[in-house]
Order: C-alpha cells, then structure tokens, then sequence
C-alpha cells in the first residue's frame, strides 16, 4: 500500500466512512482527510488503531512487514520517533517494569526537528516574543519522509489556547511544514497575523475570500478574510500533546 491513507482505507474495509470515524473518536473529515493523504494519524491515534485492529505498527506506519502484528512492536512509538530497542519490556523480582534504554542511537537514521520557542495561539492571540530554536527532536525518516516536503522545511511549536479544541488541545505540540502555504479546505495552517501566530482551519471561497475556522466553535466563531491579506506560514501535518501528570 502506497501511503498511510491507503492502508487506512483498508482496515476500514466495508465500514463507512462515519462508522469507522465514531470508532476512531474523530470526526468523518478528518478521517476523510487521513484517507486523502492530506494529513497522518498522530501518536495517540495510531496506536489506538494499532490496538483496536490487531494492526502492526510497522505496515500502518511505514507499508513493511505483513498487516497483522499486535500493536506497538518493534520498540517504535506510533508517531515514529523512537529506534528499535534492545530487549524487552520486563518485570523484575520486585514486580518493578524495567525500560531497556537506548545507550547509542544511530544519527543517520533520524531528521532532527527544531523546536521554536515561539508559541501558536489557539486562542485569543499571544505575543510571539522569539523565533529562536530551543532544542531538537528526532524523528525516524521513514516517518518524515512520508508527510513532509522535505525535512528542511520543518518546524514544531508549542500550542496555547482552546480554540482548536478538541483536535488540537491547549499545551499540544504540532509540526509545521514551511513547505505547504496553498490553501486546502479541511487543513490546518499556522497564520502570521501582526505580532502573533495563530493556527486555524481555512476554507476556500469564491471570489478570493477564505473561511478562517475554529474548531472550538461555540467559544469562537468562524469568521471570513481575503486570501491575499493572509500570511501562511505552513501547514500543520502532525501533533501530539503532554498530558496532565
């Protein structure tokens, strides 16, 4: 199978398209969207549906190795960051699971991903006080080279606000491809709007005129600009989110 959508389309087999959606607990256009190819499942989902569907880890992600496998194997998390891990996971005497640790990764098998330390808003809008990169992620490249244009163009951000809730929830990190600014309905798009960046759903209208969305929509309604007094920043192809602890 040629990508992840395809894959996708097959382990849904002869569900519809809203069926599966309630399964998956997302909404029938972002699984129509998954399925398109114009965006991938983020961790938490892929290994719901690794799970859920007895689903190897390494065919949904990357198309290798047979279909069936029992979820997360391979020492992988479903987003595909992490290498393959010596061992296992294993209980000591004390009843303790002990985590093999990755003493020497290889670099040359990872796109390193800086993250920034500006902040999209998601919300009312927050002043973007740097640019500046804070650190660097690794990410397998198989995975990369699977969503992104090139590893070059990538950036992740930290997200503040609830205005994409639920899909993309306040504290969340999301990965931005510099490379995607044309408009595609259903997508998510960082926006450069004065002195903030903000992240929202763009829908295209007639006459030059784009739908700036809000999933959130009770708190924030949907309001419409001209395309041209837009200043897209790139597309959001991926995210995943710290949880409370």
């Amino acid at each position: 199978m040629k990508s992840i959508g395809d894959r996708l389309k097959l382990i849904r087999g002869k569900k519809n398209q809203t069926e599966f959606a309630e399964i998956l607990e997302v909404s029938r256009n972002t699984l129509l969207r998954y399925e398109r190819g114009d965006s991938v499942p983020d961790s938490r989902l892929a290994a719901l549906i690794c799970k859920e569907f007895n689903i190897s880890t390494e065919w949904f992600l990357f198309g290798t190795g047979g279909m069936h496998g029992g979820g997360l194997r391979s020492g992988k998390d479903a987003s595909g960051e992490c290498a393959c891990l010596p061992g296992r996971i294993e209980e000591d005497e004390n009843g303790e699971l002990k985590v093999p640790v990755l003493e020497d990764p290889e670099p040359d098998n990872y796109n390193w991903v800086p993250m920034v330390e500006a902040e999209l808003s998601a919300g009312g809008g927050s002043l973007v006080a740097s640019e500046r990169i804070k650190d660097y992620y690794a990410f397998r490249k198989p995975f990369i080279s699977n969503i992104a244009t090139a590893p070059k163009n990538l950036v992740l951000m930290r997200v503040s606000g609830d205005s994409m809730d639920p899909e993309i929830r306040n504290g969340a990190t999301v990965m931005i491809d510099l490379g995607r600014k044309r408009i595609k309905n259903n997508c998510i798009f960082a926006l450069g709007l004065e002195d903030t960046i903000i992240i929202k759903e763009l829908e295209r209208l007639p006459g030059g005129r784009v739908r700036i969305i809000s999933k959130n929509h009770d708190q924030y309604p949907a309001y419409e600009a001209d395309a041209t007094s837009l200043r897209i920043i790139g597309q959001v192809i991926w995210g995943d989110r710290l949880y409370p602890i």
